[in-house]
């Protein structure tokens, strides 16, 4: 044990606690290249100075380091990213236009520090990529009015490789998604955003060089396609899956069709695919349920397997009689509404190589939880919030890939996409904040947070 440090270490278990913590304060990474866990703590020490506190773990949860960098003037993380050996915070110094960039080995070691001065720059929205593969960080700057979003590829000095600015003509520009390996990346940009002018092209850059190597368009045969999820594919191949609509403008409440494709770099499309829901999954449709798909993995002989989860958004509203004493009795109203999203079941397609559907299954699974936020919110909309509040319960996928890791509100547990049938690898604690940190492929890294007394625990366990 090593109380006094703030950190309680049981070796059998492969659990460890870290208290006397703020958690308010505390984020972490982990590096799948070393099978570290890193987490910080992030500590004002007076008006002038910050502390930036690391604790890193072996692959036994067991301690390894516990490092301090004394940062200047009084900060506040707002982004982070990590490659394959060294971890990126970005800080901002209150009250200025200063971010402070950091750079830390697996050791918590300082490997680089630059401080920059950038005038009405959006931090709240800066974003790093996770990127295990690579050698350096890709980081995403929006500009104030988010008409222009500049893609930057760092080396862990700092230094930069390559930049590409993306600029809508009108509206915004939105990073979709990024997918990155040991040399290449693929960055899906819509421009236009929320526009009947909107357009999603996929991009695929040398990672060393910045190079663009292909640009495609998304949209395909008078389709508008919304890209959901994606992942690298044989030959630095991009695959892709989203919603399909047949006009320009896609609708805020429903998910339309399917589409999965597959971009090569070299500017090639192939298995090109739209899937009918209404025709191949009828049990959701029909009950008035949408989808979100979350996952996407491709196995060795190049089948693809793709999970979402059906999910119900409902809007309540009504009215609230107020009194108010003005020396005469008035009455006015208030009104009140919200949205509730509830996930429902868990849906997976497995396809071909070559694209086609070769079996669909919706499956029930209880337990699903809710979210609910005030005012009426767009079902589609609504599905980003929730799933950014980890409400879906989908975390990732088993080695054979039909299998799932899902996060319910009781329990931690794997779910046979083929046979529906579920076995708990953990029960969730009666309080507290509890959720899957990493899954590896035959064993997860779990997360719990409690608030009193302040502490967190982390426990390796098998599945």
């Amino acid at each position: 044990m090593s109380v006094g440090l703030g950190l309680q270490q049981q070796a059998k278990a492969q659990k460890v606690t870290v208290d006397s913590i703020r958690l308010a304060r505390l984020g972490g990474l982990y590096l799948p290249s070393v099978q570290r866990a890193l987490m910080f703590s992030l500590e004002p020490q007076s008006s002038k100075t910050t502390r930036l506190r690391h604790y890193v773990f072996d692959p036994a949860l067991q301690r390894r380091h516990r490092r301090d960098l004394y940062l200047p003037g009084s900060l506040q993380m707002v982004n982070a990213a990590s490659s394959r050996y060294h971890s990126l915070y970005q800080l901002r110094r209150r009250g200025t236009d200063s971010i402070l960039t950091v750079v830390v080995d697996t050791t918590g070691q300082l490997v680089a520090r630059q401080s920059v001065r950038q005038r009405m720059l959006p931090w709240r929205e800066l974003h790093g990529a996770m990127a295990p593969l690579s050698e350096g960080f890709l980081l995403e700057e929006p500009s104030r009015k988010h008409e222009q979003v500049l893609v930057r590829y760092l080396a862990p000095d700092l230094q930069s490789r390559w930049t590409h600015r993306f600029t809508a003509a009108t509206g915004r520009v939105a990073i979709e998604q990024v997918v990155m390996d040991s040399t290449h990346v693929w960055l899906v940009v819509t421009t236009n955003v929320q526009s009947r002018l909107a357009e999603s092209k996929a991009y695929c850059l040398e990672l060393a060089t910045g190079h663009v190597l292909c640009r495609q368009a998304v949209d395909y045969q008078q389709e508008r396609r919304v890209p959901s999820v994606a992942s690298m594919g044989p030959g630095h191949s991009l695959l892709l899956a989203g919603y399909s609509y047949d006009n320009n403008r896609p609708s805020r409440t429903k998910t339309g069709q399917l589409f999965y494709t597959r971009f090569n770099p070299d500017s090639t499309r192939q298995a090109d695919q739209r899937v009918l829901l209404s025709q191949d999954a009828r049990l959701f449709t029909a009950q008035g349920r949408k989808v979100l798909w979350q996952g996407l993995m491709p196995d060795a002989a190049g089948n693809v397997r793709l999970v979402g989860e059906t999910y119900t958004s409902t809007s309540l509203g009504g009215h609230i009689a107020i009194g108010v004493a003005t020396g005469i009795l008035t009455l006015g109203t208030l009104q009140v509404s919200t949205t509730t999203l509830r996930p429902r079941d868990i849906v997976s397609l497995k396809m071909t190589a070559a694209g086609k559907v070769e079996e669909v299954r919706v499956l029930p699974l209880p337990d699903g939880g809710s979210y609910t936020v005030g005012g009426y919110v767009p079902a589609r909309r609504m599905a980003i919030l929730a799933a950014q509040a980890g409400t879906f319960r989908l975390r990732g996928f088993a080695p054979d890939s039909n299998r799932v890791i899902l996060r319910s509100e009781r329990r931690i547990l794997t779910f046979n996409t083929q046979s529906g049938q579920s076995v708990t690898v953990q029960e969730t604690p009666a309080s507290g904040y509890f959720d899957v940190w990493h899954t590896e492929p035959s064993q997860l890294l779990l997360y719990h947070e409690q608030r009193m007394p302040q502490r967190v625990t982390l426990q390796q366990i098998a599945y």
